[in-house]
C-alpha cells in the first residue's frame, strides 16, 4: 500500500476517429502509439538514464486512454506545468524540450483530427485540451539564433537520409543535427572519443533556455578535458588589455539591459 501512495499517473487521452471508426484500443495503430510514447517521454523528462524514476504504462479503453505511471513527485511537478499551460493557454513559459512536446501533440491533433487531453492524477481541474483547433505553439519572436558549445564523449554518428550525432555529456545526452560531409571529414573512428561540439540552434531570449530540437553541428573538435594553467594565464595576459579603462559593473549593467553597443 505505500508503494501505491508514493505513485502517481499521467493520463494522454485521445479521443476520435482511425481509418473511419472510433478509435478504440482494438483498432490503436502502433504508429500512433509511438508518437505519443515520444511525447510523453519528452514531456515527463523521461530520456535521462540516470536519476528518473520508473515509469510504467497501459491502455486503457474510453476512446484511448495512455496512461503512464510514475513517481508522485514526477506527478506533481507535472501537475504544476499543466496548471500554468491551462491557465495561461500558452507554452512560452515552459522550457523548451516541454514546448516542444505539447507542440508535438498539438501537431498529432491537428493530423489525425483527435481531441487530446492531458491530465494527471494530482491535479483533477487542471486538464490541457488540445484540438485541430486548438493553438499550441510557442511565440516565434521569443527565440534568437544561438552558438552554443558541449562537450562529451561521441556514441553515435550516422544516419541514412538524417543524419546526426550523439553526445554524451554531464547534462545528459544530447542529439544534434550533422550534414553528412562533417561526419566524413572526421579521420579515424570517432566513435567514443571526447569532442567538443560547437553548434546553432534557438535561444530563448527571456530565460536563455536551448531548443534542443533546433540543434545543428557546425564544428567538431577533439579534446582532452584537462586544466591547463599556463594556456589559462597566457589568454588572460592577452586579454587584460582589450578591458583596460572598462567599468566592470557598468558593462555588465548594459548587457542586461541590451544597451552594449560593443567597442
Amino acid at each position: 500500500m505505500d508503494e501505491l501512495q508514493n505513485k502517481g499517473q499521467v493520463t494522454i487521452h485521445i479521443d476520435g476517429k482511425y481509418g473511419g471508426e472510433p478509435l478504440t484500443p482494438e483498432n490503436y495503430d502502433i504508429t500512433l502509439m509511438q508518437a505519443v510514447l515520444e511525447h510523453a517521454i519528452a514531456l515527463l523528462d523521461l530520456d535521462k538514464r540516470k536519476e528518473r524514476p520508473i515509469t510504467t504504462y497501459r491502455i486503457e479503453s474510453g476512446s484511448v486512454s495512455n496512461v503512464f505511471t510514475t513517481s508522485k513527485q514526477k506527478a506533481v511537478e507535472f501537475a504544476s506545468v499543466l496548471a500554468l499551460v491551462a491557465s495561461t493557454s500558452s507554452i512560452d513559459q515552459l522550457d523548451a524540450k516541454t514546448a516542444v512536446a505539447f507542440e508535438g501533440l498539438q501537431k498529432f491533433a491537428i493530423q489525425n483530427n483527435f481531441k487530446v487531453d492531458v491530465s494527471t492524477s494530482e491535479s483533477k481541474e487542471h486538464i490541457v485540451h488540445i484540438t485541430p483547433t486548438s493553438y499550441y505553439k510557442r511565440t516565434e519572436n521569443l527565440w534568437a539564433d544561438a552558438e552554443v558549445y558541449y562537450y562529451g564523449t561521441l556514441v553515435d554518428a550516422g544516419g541514412k537520409n538524417k543524419s546526426n550525432i550523439h553526445l554524451d555529456t554531464k547534462d545528459g545526452l544530447i542529439m544534434i543535427d550533422a550534414d553528412k560531409e562533417i561526419l566524413a571529414s572526421i579521420e579515424g573512428n570517432p566513435l567514443y572519443r571526447k569532442f567538443g561540439v560547437r553548434a546553432t540552434a534557438k535561444q530563448n531570449i527571456i530565460n536563455g533556455d536551448i531548443d534542443r530540437s533546433s540543434l545543428k553541428l557546425i564544428e567538431m573538435m577533439e579534446f582532452e578535458p584537462k586544466f591547463d594553467m599556463a594556456y589559462l594565464e597566457r589568454k588572460i595576459e592577452a586579454s587584460t588589455p582589450v578591458w583596460s579603462g572598462i567599468d566592470a559593473d557598468e558593462f555588465l549593467h548594459e548587457i542586461r539591459e541590451g544597451s552594449y553597443v560593443g567597442q
